[in-house]
């Protein structure tokens, strides 16, 4: 009796399709305007780390001007404007300018503005190589690495 009623049941059951739901009006308008959210490991130590966040604006077609916050491991924090631009889908070059408050810094250094320049060059689709030139008042450096994306 059961293989009976679990057969018939079978039988009624219809099929089900999934089809695309129209756009939203505000789903209309992709915007060029994006939010962005960065983490990388910095030349301190092998336990460092730089979190940028902020939001990016489209001037043209592949510049894009950026302001945001940057927070590191060091007790440095502040904020961050710059340029990106995408020279290639696989190759972007960035400025920025950045504040910084360092409490661990030397006397009359706690805080100021700091600039890098950096470029990245996709390697395969999660492995990039980047460089950075780093400028601040009290330190300066050059960064090489390879990096891992999610």
């Amino acid at each position: 009796m059961i293989k009976i009623i679990s057969l018939t049941l079978a039988l009624l059951t219809g099929t089900a399709s999934a089809s695309d739901l129209f756009a939203a009006p505000f789903q209309a308008n992709n915007s060029p305007h994006r939010m962005f959210l960065s983490s990388e490991s910095s030349q301190h130590n092998f336990d460092s780390w730089t979190i940028d966040s902020g939001y990016a604006y489209s001037l043209f077609d592949k510049v894009d001007l950026y302001v945001g916050t940057r927070l590191t491991k060091q007790n440095e924090g502040g904020f961050l404007s710059g340029l990106s631009y995408q020279v290639s889908p696989r190759l972007s070059v960035k400025s920025t300018l950045h504040s910084y408050t360092d409490n661990d810094a030397p006397k009359g250094l706690e805080s100021g503005i700091g600039a890098e320049v950096s470029s990245r060059v996709q390697l395969s689709e999660h492995l990039d190589f980047h460089a950075t030139l780093d400028y601040q008042e009290w330190q300066k450096g050059v960064e090489v690495g390879i990096g891992f994306r999610f």
